[in-house]
């Protein structure tokens, strides 16, 4: 049986292609709305581990000036929020912001120091110059215009104050008949849908540039992100793609997932998929 399923995983772009549109019948997993997306993207997506805030925290703390004490951080493109919760442990007040209503919408309301804004990255109009301690970006930085964006950082964040971008590259899974799979999905069906951006994200963002001269790159194993999940919420997670959502616009009644879920359901045989995802920091200090 898993030599029949992985059949459809073909290294031929064209035939990957082919055998999963020959079949159609109606998607378990819909994209279409965006409500429906900021929900399935709160429940599936990634967590970073709290290395990642540790380390954030710490090169705050490093020679930072007496006008930074931990008053105010912003946290761009923050989606429903999962990255702007655990910076609220640190500083005394905490700003989620984001282009989309419907992500803000799922974000949580019962934290006292954090609160939310709708609008552009690259619009920081909403704060003042030298009032801001720590900036973060957790995997958007590639979406936004970096000049605009980068002018208003260096506008907004005090002196000693710091800017951070980071995000995860592509998962890794434990087999490697499940990755062979994953990999055929990624690249030859989704391939043409992604966004030319993305390249950053495949890359690391190795080419991102920084809006300060003080700042390095981090991309250490304990930063990563690892996860044991069922098959059902690891294709919960790849539903989230932004690349997904488009190829679902064109092709509305295509059971390309569902065969992919059939294929690790497969190879996993009731068992936990096991996926890593390498995470990787830009971090650096206005002086």
């Amino acid at each position: 049986m898993i030599n029949i399923m992985c059949k459809y995983f073909s290294s031929s772009s064209a035939i990957f292609s082919s055998v999963f549109n020959i079949s159609y019948r109606t998607m378990s997993i819909r994209l279409f709305d965006e409500k429906q997306h900021a929900s399935l993207y709160a429940k599936y997506r990634p967590t970073y581990p709290s290395t990642v805030y540790t380390t954030i925290e710490n090169y705050y703390k490093e020679n930072k000036n007496d006008s930074c004490n931990f008053e105010l951080a912003v946290d761009i493109g923050c989606g429903n929020g999962q990255s702007s919760v655990p910076l609220t442990k640190t500083f005394k007040k905490v700003i989620g912001y984001d282009v989309s209503e419907q992500q803000i919408a799922s974000a949580p309301r019962d934290i006292e120091n954090l609160t939310f804004r709708v609008g552009p990255g690259e619009d920081l109009s909403f704060l003042n110059n030298d009032e801001v301690d720590l900036i973060t970006v957790a995997q958007a930085l590639h979406w936004m215009n970096i000049e605009k964006l980068y002018d208003e950082v260096r506008r907004v964040i005090k002196p000693g104050g710091v800017f951070v971008a980071y995000g995860y590259g592509n998962n890794v899974l434990d087999r490697e008949k499940a990755q062979f799979a994953v990999n055929e999905f990624y690249r030859n069906l989704l391939g043409p849908y992604w966004d030319k951006q993305r390249q950053h994200i495949d890359e690391h963002y190795a080419r991102m540039s920084h809006p300060f001269k003080d700042w390095q790159r981090l991309e250490t194993d304990d930063l990563a992100i690892r996860r044991d999940m069922p098959v059902d919420a690891y294709i919960g997670y790849l539903s989230t793609w932004s690349a997904w959502r488009t190829y679902l616009k064109q092709h509305p009644q295509s059971d390309v997932l569902d065969l992919l879920k059939q294929n690790l359901e497969i190879i996993y045989n009731g068992s936990n998929v096991s996926v890593y995802w390498p995470v990787f920091m830009l971090i650096g200090r206005k002086h």
